[in-house]
């Protein structure tokens, strides 16, 4: 009896075992048959874009070049994953291993002030060469020395300040305000992405209109720039979801990390400042703010006061501020934003994420399940952000009103009319903004927007500015350098918003976030004025001013004339 039980277990467990094995052979064969069936897709979809491109480029040229924007960086970060992934590790490597790279990373404080000095000194020189023609530019330089002179002033450790994140800092913003505002490819490229970025914002009058009519106009800011706000958080939202933000804000903080020699936490979460606000920028680096050093610590507060969020951004567009030099500015407010926390706050210890290496992969804090899900999750969250502003607004406004009431009542006793908060702050600011390179008569107008910006919100400058440009009360110049002043979150209000917010997330460090938020809010703002120093020192009336067209230039026009004469030719062969 017991060994036909034994024989009946053996044949069960051999039929068990062998229908596993057949329900393995079959997962794995439809794995493989959903592998290439996906394959197959894949290459069909790309044959037929590579088909719609082909026909949209000979077809119409001229109105297709977004779309040949789009294809051309989606093949870049195709190709740049694709080596990255293969070839990778050869290329980093001998670059490891480099002489000058270790060089120039020397920990030698005699090698590393001589060599900075030295790149410093050039780039001084190249500041004046290129305004030998503009020498009222160079006061700007004037300013920026002031700046860069009261930051060390207010430092921390101002004999332990490393030159190479302030040098390569200001190198950084230099190069890239060269490459906008002296340079016609710079200068068309960031045109050419502001309006985009304009015509993308102006989709959302359809939403605006199919929810409140239209008769929106009569209430524009609630009813318009509010709706940019959820507009814009739910397109950022998607663009987390499919990859695409993250893959910029690496890019971005790998050349900072490299070029800064800064650590991989406070580079990333600085890289992560330039689209989002600051608590949101802190979970990228959430496991590693608890052991983060003061300097760094120092580092991410300045970010976020130093850059704008990419939900607010069409508010200022709006306002009728210049999309491009807004998109200019927050990407040179970044670098700004270290060099000037650097000098304030050198590194003294030693940060847990020195090396880019130790610093693991971290998910997005942003969960979400889908398309659908991500915009859904950007346009709720971005209802607390429409609350926040237009509370600010009304409160602050009205607060202002209140105190320059009271001001005029206080001039008027002694015969002084007119007296408000705004002109007391023009006048206090003249010598600022005119060492940003402002041209004098405009100065007290720009002081006044500096001073609203600084003491009340950007929001309350930007729409001053605006006002006053709608109406020709200043020149293109003063017009660009406060732009660029004005673009950053530094104020008093971001300060409750940066304690509250990294305060949640890392309660055990409240006291020396207590400690470090004034000096980092000083930074912000320091930051944005060296930006607009920057702004003014490329500054050039005239498009007939700029240097010589750059082979860069010579290949888009060659290229252009060129499919302008294929489609020319293409039309006249379908006639």
């Amino acid at each position: 009896m017991e060994s036909t039980d034994i024989s009946a277990s053996s044949t069960d467990n051999d039929t068990q075992l062998q229908a596993t094995q057949t329900h393995t052979l079959f997962r794995l064969q439809s794995g493989r048959t959903m592998a290439v069936v996906k394959k197959g897709t894949t290459c069909l979809l790309i044959l037929a874009y590579c088909v719609y491109f082909s026909f949209a480029m000979v077809m119409n040229f001229q109105k297709a070049i977004p779309l040949l924007c789009i294809t051309v960086f989606a093949c870049f970060c195709i190709f740049y994953t694709f080596t990255k992934r293969k070839f990778g590790h050869l290329i980093a490597n001998p670059w490891q291993c480099n002489t000058i790279r270790r060089f120039w990373t020397s920990k030698s404080k005699k090698i590393s002030m001589i060599m900075y000095s030295g790149v410093a000194l050039v780039m001084v020189a190249a500041m004046v060469l290129i305004n030998l023609s503009t020498p009222k530019n160079l006061v700007s330089l004037a300013g920026i020395a002031l700046l860069l002179f009261l930051s060390w002033s207010i430092s921390y450790h101002k004999t332990k300040i490393d030159p190479r994140p302030v040098v390569w800092g200001l190198t950084l913003q230099f190069l890239l305000g060269l490459f906008v505002l002296r340079t016609n490819v710079g200068q068309q490229t960031f045109s050419f992405l502001g309006k985009q970025v304009e015509h993308f914002l102006s989709h959302v009058i359809a939403g605006v209109e199919f929810v409140f009519g239209d008769n929106y106009k009569d209430f524009e800011f609630v009813f318009k720039l509010m709706p940019t706000v959820i507009f814009v958080n739910s397109a950022v939202s998607v663009l987390y979801h499919i990859g695409v933000m993250q893959a910029v804000i690496e890019k971005l903080a790998v050349v900072m990390y490299y070029t800064m020699g800064t650590s991989a936490a406070e580079t990333l979460c600085t890289a992560s400042s330039i689209f989002l606000g600051q608590p949101e920028a802190s979970f990228t680096i959430r496991p590693y703010l608890e052991k983060m050093t003061h300097s760094e610590l120092h580092a991410i507060m300045t970010a976020g006061f130093a850059s704008v969020t990419a939900d607010v951004f069409g508010l200022f567009v709006v306002y009728g501020i210049s999309s491009a030099h807004i998109l200019t500015a927050v990407l040179m407010s970044a670098p700004a934003g270290l060099a000037v926390s650097k000098i304030i706050y050198p590194e003294v210890e030693v940060p847990e994420t020195e090396k880019l290496s130790r610093m693991k992969q971290n998910e997005n804090s942003r969960e979400t399940a889908n398309v659908i899900d991500a915009a859904a999750r950007g346009a709720t969250d971005a209802i607390f952000v429409v609350f926040a502003v237009v509370a600010s607004l009304i409160s602050f406004l009205s607060l202002l009103h209140f105190i320059n009431a009271v001001i005029n009542y206080l001039g008027e006793l002694v015969d002084i009319n007119d007296l408000s908060l705004d002109v007391i702050l023009s006048y206090i600011l003249i010598p600022i903004v005119f060492l940003m390179g402002v041209p004098w008569s405009d100065c007290r107008v720009i002081g006044e927007v500096v001073g609203l910006k600084t003491v009340i919100n950007e929001f309350v400058g930007y729409q001053r500015l605006g006002s006053y440009i709608s109406a020709n009360q200043v020149s293109r110049k003063a017009e660009t350098i406060a732009t660029y002043a004005l673009c950053g979150f530094s104020n008093p209000t971001t300060i409750g918003i940066t304690l509250s917010g990294l305060g949640a997330l890392i309660p055990s460090r409240r006291k020396d976030l207590a400690k470090l938020v004034m000096t980092s809010w000083i930074a912000g703002s320091i930051a944005c004025f060296l930006t607009a120093c920057f702004a003014g020192l490329m500054y050039l009336e005239e498009e007939s001013d700029f240097f010589p067209s750059t082979t860069l230039d010579t290949t888009l026009r060659v290229s252009t004339t060129f499919a302008n004469t294929f489609t020319n030719s293409y039309d006249n062969l379908r006639l």
